[in-house]
C-alpha cells in the first residue's frame, strides 16, 4: 500500500515583489506572497507572505506562514504561525497559533469554534448568589432577581 503525500502546502505560486494583486483570489497549491494582496483568498493550501508581502484581506485557508503584514480576518483551518518578522493587525480564527519573540499581533484570536463553545460556561449549571443558594441560571438583567 502507498501513503499519498500531501502537496498543497508545496509552493508553486509566486505573487513577487513589485505585483499588486486587488479581488478575489482563489489557489489550489501553495501560494507566497512577495507583492500585495488585496480583496478575498480562499484556498485549501499553505499562504505564505514573505518579508515583503503585503496582505490587507479577509482569508480562509488551510495553513499561513506570516513573515511579512497581514491586515483583515485570517481564518486557518490548521495553524498560523508568525514569524520573527511578521506583523499581523486583526483577527485570527485557528486551532493553533505560534507566534515567535520579536513578531507583532494586534488583534483578536479565536482558537476554533468548538474549543470556544466548549470554554463557555453552560447556563443550566447552578450559580451561586449572595445569599449563599443556588440558583439555575444567571438573571439576565441587572435587578432580575429582585423581581
Amino acid at each position: 500500500m502507498r501513503f499519498r503525500k500531501d502537496h498543497s502546502d508545496e509552493i508553486q505560486s509566486i505573487l513577487a515583489e513589485g505585483v499588486e494583486f486587488q479581488g478575489e483570489l482563489a489557489f489550489s497549491h501553495g501560494l507566497r506572497v512577495d507583492g500585495v494582496v488585496r480583496g478575498k483568498v480562499r484556498s485549501d493550501a499553505c499562504l505564505f507572505i514573505g518579508p515583503t508581502g503585503k496582505v490587507e484581506a479577509d482569508v480562509s485557508i488551510k495553513r499561513a506562514m506570516i513573515n511579512g503584514e497581514f491586515r483583515g480576518a485570517l481564518h486557518a483551518a490548521e495553524r498560523v504561525e508568525i514569524h520573527k518578522d511578521g506583523k499581523v493587525y486583526g483577527e485570527i480564527f485557528t486551532p493553533c497559533l505560534i507566534i515567535e519573540a520579536g513578531a507583532t499581533f494586534d488583534g483578536k484570536c479565536r482558537m476554533s469554534e468548538e474549543k470556544a463553545a466548549a470554554a463557555l460556561p453552560q447556563r443550566s449549571a447552578p450559580v451561586p448568589d449572595t445569599a449563599g443558594g443556588a440558583r439555575a441560571t444567571p438573571p439576565s438583567s441587572p435587578g432580575a432577581a429582585d423581581r
